[in-house]
């Protein structure tokens, strides 16, 4: 456990929280991300991949072979001290992976870090790091990646519980929109946060439901499959006929 606290430093992980956020021209992109603001991070291509290989994959292999196996397990050596270092976490455990590990490789993706960020991520949840830290609750591009490690399980119980969360951003937009609650309670972050999403509203609602309409992509295929069928190569696992026919039928693979 040591050499994960040596590796996975809150100086490492305030630096990570940096450059991923570090396209932003304002402050307005935490409450409403523009497609542009989006871009780096999900086409960064192999310029991304090579900067979390270099910055962060020490981390990440610290991480696999240190026996830790569970969320709780590394949130126990960890210790995270604020929501922001949380936030850290589970971009370390759930996206930077995708970047470092690609081809067959990624099947360490969804089984050795995947349950991770899972672990990691619904602890926060249920801390309440999420509900109830403004800086959260009312910034969807901070907000947004606690749910994605829910979003990439392959448990319908879990994919019930992101349904839920996803819904909760949109309701909580909406209520930003309208202007319910806020100067309530003195909360300068909701306030903003409204202030952004209200100059453009329809932009807002676009926002969410687009990934409420993710999530929901994603829990119908666990519903149906069962798992991810574009899994089934890295893990070694034997596809179906029916999981053969969706995918040369132009099924999900998620850019894999």
């Amino acid at each position: 456990m040591a050499s994960v606290k040596e590796a996975v430093t809150p100086a490492l992980l305030a630096e990570l929280r940096a450059f991923w956020f570090g396209h932003f021209e304002s402050q307005d992109a935490y409450a409403l991300p523009a497609q542009k603001d989006l871009m780096p991070w999900f086409m960064g291509g192999k310029a991304l991949d090579d900067i979390c290989v270099e910055r962060y994959a020490p981390a990440l292999e610290a991480i696999r072979t240190s026996g830790i196996t569970s969320g709780k397990d590394l949130v126990e050596a960890l210790a995270p001290a604020t929501p922001m270092d949380w936030l850290s976490l589970v971009l370390l455990l759930d996206q930077v992976p995708r970047n470092c590990y690609r081809g067959a490789s990624s099947k360490l993706v969804y089984s050795v870090f995947d349950p991770i960020a899972l672990g990691v991520a619904t602890a926060a949840i249920d801390r309440g790091i999420v509900d109830r830290t403004p800086e959260v609750r009312w910034f969807c591009a901070r907000r947004m990646w606690f749910y994605l490690p829910l979003m990439h399980s392959e448990d319908m119980a879990t994919h019930e519980r992101a349904m839920a969360a996803y819904q909760s951003m949109v309701d909580d937009v909406e209520a930003l929109i309208e202007g319910e609650g806020v100067g309530e309670g003195g909360c300068g972050h909701k306030a903003q946060a409204a202030k952004v999403l209200q100059r453009d509203p329809e932009g807002a609602r676009g926002m969410v439901k687009l990934n409420l309409g993710l999530e929901k992509k994603h829990y119908d295929i666990v519903r149906q499959f069962g798992r991810y069928p574009h899994r089934n190569k890295p893990l070694g696992r034997e596809m179906t006929a029916e999981e053969q026919k969706y995918l040369d039928e132009g099924g999900e693979t998620f850019t894999s």
